[in-house]
C-alpha cells in the first residue's frame, strides 16, 4: 500500500487589496507565529537528535553562516540545500567600463532549490474565517529623497520616506521592526524582508534605507499591531501599498 504524504496547512486572513480599485477584492495573509532564529533551528536538531548539544549546533551554524558571507564576498555562488545565493552587479555600463557607484550595485540574487518545490506541493492554504480590517489605515506616499520625487520609482540602498495614517510599526513579541516591513517582487513572488531598523517610526511617516533591491516592480507591505496612542491590535494589521514600488 502506498505511503500517503503528509499534508500541511498554511492559515491565512483576508486583508483589502488596496492595489486594485474594486472594494471587493481581497487578497490573502498567511498567519505566521515569531519569526525563527538559529536557536529554534538548534532546538528542532536536539528534539530529534539528543545526541548532539544545543550550543554546538548553534556554534556550527553561526560558522556556516560566516563561511558563506566569506564566500559571497568572493564572488562566489553558493548552494546551501535550501537557497542557491548568486552574486550579481546591477545597472548599466557605457563605453566607460568602470564599475560606478551611482549606477551600478553588488546585490546577491537567491533562489529556492526544487527540494522547497517539493515541499510546497505537501502545502495547502486554510482560510481562517477573518477579513482583517485596516481601521484606516494606509500608506498615501513614499518619497524617494535621493531624487525628491514621489512616483513610485525608488533606488536601492537609498532613502525613502513612507507616510500615511496608522502606519507606525509595532511587532508581534519576538519579531523585529524590519521583519515587519517586507518588498514582495512582483514577477518572482520572492519576499525581501528590510535590513535596518527605521530611522523614523512615527504613526503618520517612516523614514528607512531601502535593500539593495533588484530591477523589477514591487509591494510593499507593513505588518503592526499599532492602532493608536498606547493601544495595539490583538492581531496584526498588514497595510499595504496602493502602488507598486519600481526599482530601475
Amino acid at each position: 500500500m502506498a505511503t500517503l504524504k503528509k499534508t500541511h496547512e498554511w492559515l491565512f486572513y483576508l486583508i483589502d487589496n488596496t492595489v486594485t480599485p474594486d472594494p471587493t477584492d481581497k487578497i490573502a495573509k498567511v498567519k505566521t507565529r515569531k519569526t525563527k532564529t538559529i536557536d529554534d533551528i538548534a532546538d528542532r536538531i536536539v528534539q530529534e537528535r539528543t545526541e548532539y548539544r544545543k550550543d554546538t549546533i548553534v556554534n556550527i551554524i553561526r560558522m556556516a553562516n560566516s563561511a558563506k558571507l566569506e564566500f559571497l564576498s568572493q564572488g562566489e555562488m553558493i548552494n546551501d540545500g535550501i537557497v542557491i545565493f548568486e552574486p550579481s552587479v546591477t545597472g548599466v555600463f557605457y563605453e566607460n567600463t568602470d564599475f560606478d557607484g551611482n549606477r551600478n550595485r553588488c546585490v546577491i540574487n537567491t533562489r529556492v532549490v526544487n527540494a522547497v518545490h517539493t515541499m510546497l506541493k505537501q502545502v495547502k492554504g486554510v482560510y481562517s474565517g477573518l477579513t482583517l480590517d485596516n481601521g484606516g489605515a494606509v500608506i498615501t506616499g513614499i518619497t524617494d529623497t535621493a531624487t525628491g520625487l514621489t512616483n513610485d520609482v525608488v533606488t536601492p540602498g537609498k532613502t525613502v520616506t513612507i507616510t500615511g495614517k496608522k502606519i507606525r510599526v509595532i511587532p508581534e513579541y519576538g519579531e523585529t521592526v524590519e521583519s515587519c516591513i517586507t518588498y514582495e517582487n512582483l514577477d518572482t513572488q520572492e519576499v525581501i524582508q528590510q535590513e535596518d531598523a527605521p530611522v523614523i517610526n512615527d504613526p503618520s511617516k517612516i523614514v528607512l534605507q531601502l535593500p539593495a533591491l533588484e530591477a523589477g516592480f514591487y509591494l510593499l507591505t507593513l505588518k503592526t499591531l499599532y492602532t493608536s496612542g498606547t493601544a495595539t491590535l490583538k492581531a496584526p494589521r498588514y497595510i499595504v501599498s496602493k502602488v507598486k514600488l519600481e526599482v530601475k
